[in-house]
């Protein structure tokens, strides 16, 4: 029986094999598509060294200029009044005060002034009643020295001069030693109002434009003309300076 059996024939065993591998492999490549759908995709990242380089003609970010930057606005002080512009009482106090407290020595300048000048005066004073002393021992004198001589029996003794002709003369020499006084006073007045001015104390360096010479000459000020800057007379300038030195004197005196 086996003798007489077929040898099968290979071509149809191996078409036969064909159709069941067939569906059996395109079934498990059906399944790894649908697995490789369903798993989420990662991308690979790429090499730092390997990332392409940007083209040459794009702009790289600029650094902005911290000059371009906006500036914080600081609020501007307001500009101090120039000293020489003040002609009102009000606003020279005002000024003189805040000169006094920014200025450390301007207490001592102050007092240095008043001492000095409180010196002059006493020297003045006490060489005026020196020289007035002076001439009433001079008429003493002759008026003895006459007396001694008739008293001796001198020969036509001199007359001394009559009680008229000494006061005449001794009120000329007064005379002339007050005009010695008084340009020793103004050249101190002067030194004491060019070193005021130069500490700001107002009303002694007022612009001259705002000083007019008589009463009757004073205008209305333009209307740009500050508040505190009305044109005044020399009158009124001397007055606020003598104003101004009493207010000095009652603060800084001893």
């Amino acid at each position: 029986m086996e003798g007489t059996t077929a040898t099968p024939d290979l071509q149809a065993i191996l078409s036969t094999l064909a159709q069941f591998s067939a569906p059996v492999q395109n079934q498990e490549s059906a399944q790894v598509t649908q697995n490789h759908d369903a798993q989420p995709r990662v991308e690979t990242p790429i090499p730092r060294h390997f990332q392409p380089t940007p083209p040459a003609d794009v702009e790289k970010p600029r650094t902005p200029d911290p000059r371009l930057r906006p500036q914080s606005r600081s609020i501007a002080s307001p500009k101090p009044i120039d000293p020489a512009t003040i002609t009102t009482w009000q606003d020279g106090l005002r000024c003189v005060t805040k000169i006094a407290a920014q200025n450390a020595q301007f207490a001592a300048t102050i007092k240095k002034m008043m001492a000095d000048q409180r010196k002059h005066e006493m020297r003045w004073y006490s060489e005026r009643q020196a020289l007035k002393q002076k001439q009433v021992n001079r008429s003493s004198s002759s008026a003895q020295a006459h007396s001694i001589l008739q008293s001796l029996g001198g020969a036509n003794p001199s007359k001394p001069a009559s009680d008229a002709e000494s006061s005449s003369s001794n009120e000329a020499e007064l005379a002339s030693f007050d005009q010695k006084i008084y340009a020793a006073q103004v050249e101190m007045e002067t030194a004491m109002t060019a070193e005021l001015k130069g500490l700001g104390v107002p009303f002694f360096g007022t612009d001259q434009s705002l000083v007019v010479l008589e009463d009757g000459m004073v205008k209305a000020p333009p209307e740009n003309q500050p508040k505190w800057s009305p044109n005044i007379t020399e009158k009124q300038l001397l007055e606020l300076r003598r104003r101004m030195v009493g207010h000095l004197e009652d603060l800084y005196r001893d």
